[in-house]
């Protein structure tokens, strides 16, 4: 199995050579394979490299419960000013608290913030909106104090894939006044939009890649699934276009009035919540960093989301890296993402100032 030719970052190029010769399949095998759902699935959720590493001497870490939700606080030793509410990566489908553990100790490490990493719950079983819920009820856990180890006033939202997701959807209610004050949005190799075959970012990356075309639109299916069938997406709309009742978890806001792209699960109308890019108003949102990875379906509706919330005043810190793919965040230590979180740290200590 080849490695895509974009792929330049020699750290990152080898990292996916030494899994292609070991496994015969760069890790989007499971994603893009025709087959029994559940069996890829028990594949994605059985990731040996999913491991949570010692503390060391930079950063320490706790395992909390708020009402029986799992969560997971990283606290710099030497000490910290603010709080990241972090949800994982895996496409809504996989991941838990082990399985960014390495990405959240190198955050907090880099950032001077504690993070707090949230094990939401996962679709298919709990589709749309309810890991979302999950994450709101994490950012309240924050808000409360956590028992005197958060300060309610420094808070921020992090995510990194389909947790950047979560991320921007959280940062979208706090906007609105319906989830506590955030001063940060983190959002680290995000889906923000519907799968759409037709961004130049999905027509370049659809094979011998950790995240291809085909793989996005799988896990949009499992999350989203009522866009697997005929219906609309979303819930009902009330006038005025929010929702009139909503799937498990909390109730979500409004529905863009909006036909799915090409290649999404769907021809009707796609959540807001599930789409950030597609919010009709920004202004107001917190500050935001992005990272985009060049060689990533997701890297054009992660610029674009960048020049919208810019356009609408949100002070906007966007890093691009180039020659590497989806997931270089999660690969075992490279200059690559000690450089990205390097430059990303100064705007998240801005906003924790």
């Amino acid at each position: 199995m080849s490695v895509h030719p974009a792929i330049t970052d020699p750290d990152v190029r080898a990292h996916l050579e030494r899994l292609a010769a070991r496994a015969g399949t760069i890790p989007s095998g499971a994603t893009d394979a025709d087959g029994d759902d559940a069996a890829r699935i028990a594949e994605l959720r059985a990731n040996p490299s999913w491991v949570r590493l010692p503390d060391d001497e930079v950063v320490e870490s706790q395992d909390l419960d708020a009402d029986g939700l799992a969560l997971r606080l990283y606290r710099p030793r030497a000490g910290h000013r603010g709080t990241l509410v972090f949800a994982h990566g895996g496409g809504w489908v996989a991941g838990d608290l082990d399985n960014n553990d390495a990405l959240c100790r190198a955050l907090a490490a880099a950032t001077d913030a504690q993070v707090l990493s949230v094990d939401y719950r996962l679709a298919p079983e709990h589709p749309f909106p309810a890991g979302l819920g999950d994450c709101e009820r994490a950012l309240r856990f924050a808000a409360s104090g956590a028992g005197g180890l958060i300060d309610p006033a420094l808070l921020g939202v992090a995510g990194h894939s389909a947790g950047g997701n979560l991320a921007a959807a959280l940062a979208l209610r706090s906007r609105e006044g319906r989830a506590p004050g955030i001063r940060v949005q983190v959002l680290l190799c995000p889906v923000l939009d519907a799968p759409d075959p037709d961004r130049p970012s999905y027509r370049a990356h659809t094979e011998n890649l950790p995240l291809t075309a085909k793989g996005m639109q799988w896990y949009w299916g499992l999350y989203l699934q009522e866009a697997a069938g005929a219906g609309s997406v979303g819930p009902a709309v009330a006038p005025g276009g929010v929702a009139a009742s909503a799937p498990e978890g909390s109730a979500p806001g409004p529905v863009a009035q909006v036909a799915a792209p090409a290649g999404a699960a769907s021809d009707g109308a796609v959540p807001v919540e599930a789409a950030p890019v597609r919010a009709p108003d920004l202004a107001g949102s917190a500050p935001a960093v992005i990272v985009a990875a060049s060689v990533d379906p997701l890297s054009d509706e992660a610029e674009e989301y960048a020049g919208r919330l810019a356009a609408s005043g949100v002070p906007v810190e966007f890093v691009r890296r180039e020659g590497v793919p989806h997931l270089f965040l999660v690969f075992p230590s490279t200059p690559a993402r000690d450089e990205v979180l390097a430059a990303i740290a100064p705007a998240v200590r801005r906003a924790f100032a």
